[in-house]
């Protein structure tokens, strides 16, 4: 997987003989990847191109920065679906004022690739007024059918509610894949170590969507290995209670130190609301009650 950044000034021209996937594919959900396997049944090397920020929060049709995958995780995802190229435009004033031909004539065309894939509902151009009908007539154009359930269109919109709503397993099954956060490992307040089951506090790198409070079972990705971990999401209500949630992961059956390390955190499930335990013994046992459900949860 190569990340190609460029902008207005610097389009790149050495990659024309590639399938081009379009559309911001945040999650890299069940619908985007629809598109990216139709793609790559053409046989090329395949392409996508998105942004750095997302368009709808810059044009303000979002109030939130906040979103499912940042690029790297993209990056990620992408290679292990066989994806050859993510292209990254940053997404600035400039290319908002863009109107459709213009975004066809300077950067598409530009781009030159051999064939393009999109979503039937994928829009570009100022006021995201241009659409698959108009790209059809400067490119040799596959356009990908909507993927639904019960009816309902997958988007990235609907997965970022239920990762906010803590619907972890259904987001889950959305996107095809866990969803994780990456950040460095912080010192924290030691309160876990306290209590014998040590947490790394996690100080994410990007504004990710972050799931309601509660205790969720995941694995913690660290040196390229695989662990199993719980996830406390919350304000510490039973301890001495923080202004703000935060992000603390239990890795089980670890003891290595992780402070200033990067490390990622898949969510697998939901395991339980947050709750006020009466006390500190009462806690501890809850979490080796939880413990016991991750290690036979998790495979």
């Amino acid at each position: 997987m190569k990340i190609v950044e460029f902008d207005l000034s610097n389009i790149p021209t050495e990659y024309s003989d590639i399938a081009l996937c379009l559309g911001f594919f945040d999650g890299i959900h069940l619908g985007h990847q629809r598109i990216i396997q139709e793609a790559l049944s053409s046989g090329k090397q395949v392409g996508l191109l998105s942004f750095d920020t997302p368009p709808a929060y810059v044009i303000g049709r979002k109030d939130t920065k906040r979103s499912l995958t940042s690029v790297d995780d993209k990056a990620d995802i992408l290679e292990d679906l066989g994806v050859s190229y993510l292209f990254i435009m940053p997404f600035n004033d400039r290319i908002k004022e863009l109107t459709k031909m213009e975004f066809i004539t300077m950067v598409l065309k530009v781009l030159n690739p051999s064939k393009v894939y999109c979503g039937e509902d994928y829009t570009f151009g100022k006021g995201g007024e241009g659409n698959p009908k108009l790209l059809a007539n400067y490119f040799d154009l596959t356009i990908v059918p909507l993927v639904k359930i019960n009816g309902e269109k997958f988007s990235s919109q609907s997965i970022r509610h239920l990762v906010f709503d803590g619907k972890i397993k259904e987001a889950n099954e959305r996107l095809g894949h866990y969803y994780r956060v990456g950040g460095i490992v912080v010192d924290g307040n030691h309160i876990g170590g306290s209590l014998g089951f040590p947490t790394a506090n996690l100080d994410l790198d990007f504004p990710y969507v972050i799931p309601s409070n509660g205790v969720y079972i995941g694995y913690a990705l660290i040196h390229y290995e695989k662990y199993k971990c719980l996830i406390s999401v919350g304000t510490h209500p039973t301890l001495k209670e923080l202004d703000a949630s935060i992000i603390e992961v239990y890795v089980l059956d670890f003891q290595e130190r992780l402070y200033g390390d990067f490390i990622f955190v898949e969510f697998v499930d939901k395991l339980r609301e947050m709750i006020k335990f009466n006390s500190v013994d009462e806690l501890k046992e809850q979490i080796r009650k939880d413990k016991i459900s991750a290690l036979k949860m998790l495979k």
